[in-house]
């Protein structure tokens, strides 16, 4: 390690004189702010929330631990034993992999090493195809420790304990939305502090001024914290319970971050419906409910922050985010209800005529078709495929309506019956005790180290209640295995066989795909659109079960998850310099017009479509917007990749425009398309 020099002597006579004077900031935060459910615009009220990814009830166990086991390999893993791995969040980063990722908390940066950890406040810059505000350390506080595990974890927030020979030194605390990291000492010790800092209101606080904002560390209930000159470098004493916060902002906003600097001890979520609301409130919970300063996400809405008061604002990726006085954000966006098919009660003779000899087609095709594929993305992508047939087939009153049923239940019953991981090598969904989840016995894009689990499991969930809708027999068949999957990607608690809402962030208001994110850029998802699927198969299972708790927890994040679809991936608003209509790939700390498989303009807006099931028509809207869509990523013409996919989007713009150019393409679609589902699609579109 190289040596710190040391601080110029002027700096440390101003740092001799802060003895004692870096003060009590957590009393001085004014009356307390409403707890959860008692403030906010959004109508709901306090009886009409539900606390979500809490501890579950002692004794209680999760279906995925009656399955067959199948050990992964996370590799290196800085989480202790008592916690489920927390995968696809966005601060995974730091805790898998050899060395600690940087992770975006929005609106700060951080990057937890062995014996420091270091702060950043992302910069901006624009290019024509990336909006990227990767991580810079910017101040960084020296620990006396040698490692740290993460110790308490849920969808929003973390806490890592450090140790020093084998004994816990102190606790690391973040949370998205909450502009500081803390550290609480466990012990009395040293922490070493960066050259530069000066004192502001009095000494009660230290402030680094830098081009990227001002820096702040404050101690809260600071009595007997001293800052010491050091051979090397300026010094801070702690005593054991004293906590140190790092914030930063503009100029303008740092003394209100430095005013409302007290300890986080946890955050709660919390979700409510009505009849055309799907609130969200996260709660961030400080010593005495004293107020801190959130930061809110173009999505949340103006007024986010229940009673909040505005002190300035943040740019990031996503725009400017909003920093409020407050200790609870309650946001809400319109609901989207679940839907199973398409109406096809609009469509006149002709048309119904013309989709029964389709369905006739495809049945055909479907009978002597090989085996459906084996992994859990593509088995589950043709078994969705597949289901969608049937209910089209069975609202024809088609006369292949039963032997496309057989097929479909023959092959979920491969995937999904008792004798499921004994009947067929392949099609298994195990238990992962080493990763503590669900996994498929052949992996696919990675799912062995849980990426992606929401995108296949989604289809599974969607195909089994197409087909167990009216047949309760199917449904009591698969349940057990499908409540697995169900708990491995939105467990509703946090039980010591699975973490609550593994993918799912409230705050936000989407998912994250990759499981362990060893990435410089944080977590990223790609398809937004199957990750909708994936909400709205939940809450159809959820229907087909009588399972009413888990059909509203699942039609909010359905809501939410489509709302922030649009808002940061379909039809975003975007700076000045990035040349394109859509952001196909969203990270922690960029965002771009880029996709893992494929650099044709046709991938980035099509894997934010697939698989166009019925509850898709939630991204109609603006036609202007929908055609500048299509005309981007089709340019010339649509027999190019997700060709057929594009057509159907550009439906909900111009169906007659789509009828006609969906006769032009290629006879081979996309595997998780008929032809069938494709024509009914623009059918409806066009009667509608």
């Amino acid at each position: 390690m190289t040596a710190r020099r040391a601080a110029p002597a002027a700096v440390l006579a101003l740092l001799v004189a802060l003895v004692v004077t870096v003060v009590v900031l957590a009393n001085r935060g004014g009356p307390s702010q409403p707890g959860p459910g008692e403030g906010g615009d959004d109508g709901i009220d306090q009886a009409g929330w539900t606390s979500i990814a809490g501890p579950a009830a002692e004794g209680t166990r999760a279906a995925a631990a009656d399955l067959a086991e199948i050990p992964g390999d996370p590799g290196v893993m800085r989480v202790d034993s008592a916690l489920p791995p927390p995968t696809n969040r966005w601060y995974s980063g730091m805790l898998f992999g050899e060395q600690p990722q940087p992770v975006f908390a929005v609106p700060l940066a951080l990057l937890a090493e062995d014996g420091a950890v270091s702060v950043g406040l992302p910069q901006v810059t624009t290019t024509a195809a990336t909006i990227a505000a990767p991580f810079v350390a910017h101040l960084r506080l020296g620990l006396p420790t040698e490692g740290f595990v993460a110790t308490a974890a849920d969808p929003v927030s973390v806490a890592v304990t450090y140790e020093q020979d084998g004994r816990p030194t102190g606790v690391l605390r973040t949370a998205a939305g909450w502009p500081y990291v803390a550290y609480e000492a466990l012990t009395d010790q040293t922490l070493t502090l960066p050259e530069g800092l000066t004192p502001r209101d009095e000494g009660q606080w230290l402030a680094l001024a830098d081009p990227s904002g001002t820096y702040g560390l404050a101690v809260a209930d600071a009595d007997g914290a001293r800052i010491t000159p050091d051979a090397q470098g300026p010094a801070l004493t702690l005593d054991e319970g004293q906590t140190v916060l790092l914030f930063a902002a503009p100029e303008a906003a740092v003394g209100a971050l430095a005013t409302h600097a007290v300890p986080l001890t946890g955050v709660e979520t919390r979700y409510a419906l009505t009849g055309d609301t799907a609130g969200t409130q996260v709660h961030y919970r400080t010593a005495g409910e004293r107020p801190t300063v959130l930061a809110t996400m173009p999505h949340h809405g103006p007024g986010a922050v229940a009673d909040g008061q505005p002190v300035g604002e943040i740019e990031s990726i996503w725009g400017p985010l909003q920093l409020q006085v407050g200790s609870t954000l309650r946001a809400a966006v319109p609901t989207l209800q679940p839907t199973s098919e398409l109406d096809l009660s609009g469509l006149d003779d002709a048309a119904r005529e013309e989709l029964a000899e389709q369905v006739t087609a495809d049945a055909r095709a479907l009978a002597g078709a090989p085996a459906a594929p084996t992994d859990t993305y593509f088995g589950g992508k043709a078994a969705q495929r597949d289901a969608h047939l049937y209910r089209l087939a069975r609202a024809l009153s088609h006369p292949d309506t039963d032997a496309i049923r057989t097929r479909v239940v023959a092959d979920l019953d491969a995937w999904l019956g008792e004798q499921a991981c004994t009947t067929s090598r392949m099609r298994c969904f195990a238990y992962d005790p080493a990763f503590r989840g669900v996994v498929g016995r052949e992996p696919s894009f990675g799912s062995e180290q849980f990426n992606d689990h929401h995108f296949h499991y989604g289809y599974f969930l969607t195909a089994a209640a197409l087909m167990a809708e009216a047949d309760p027999e199917l449904a009591q068949r698969w349940a057990p295995r499908l409540a697995a999957l169900v708990e491995d990607i939105a467990a509703p608690e946090q039980r010591p066989e699975l973490p609550a809402l593994r993918v799912f962030d409230p705050y936000a208001g989407h998912s994250w795909a990759s499981g362990t994110a060893p990435f410089a850029d944080g977590n990223n998802q790609e398809s937004s659109s199957e990750a909708v699927n994936a909400w709205n198969g939940l809450a159809l299972w959820a229907r087909v079960t009588e399972d009413e708790p888990l059909a509203a927890q699942a039609t909010w994040m359905l809501s939410l998850e489509a709302a922030t679809a649009r808002a940061y991936w379909v039809q975003p608003t975007l700076p000045t310099g990035f040349e394109h209509e859509v952001v196909a790939l969203n990270w922690g700390g960029k965002r771009d017009w880029a996709t893992w498989f494929s650099a044709e303009p046709s991938a980035m807006l099509g894997i934010q479509l697939l698989p166009m099931g019925p509850v898709s028509a939630h991204l109609a809207g603006d036609p202007d917007r929908i055609r500048a869509n299509v005309e981007e990523a089709a340019p010339n013409g649509f027999d190019t990749m997700f060709g057929d996919y594009l057509v159907m989007y550009l439906a909900l713009a111009d169906p007659q425009a789509a009828l006609a150019a969906a006769e032009s393409l290629p006879a081979k679609l996309d595997d998780g398309l008929t032809r069938s589902w494709l024509l009914a699609w623009l059918q409806v579109q066009a009667a509608a």
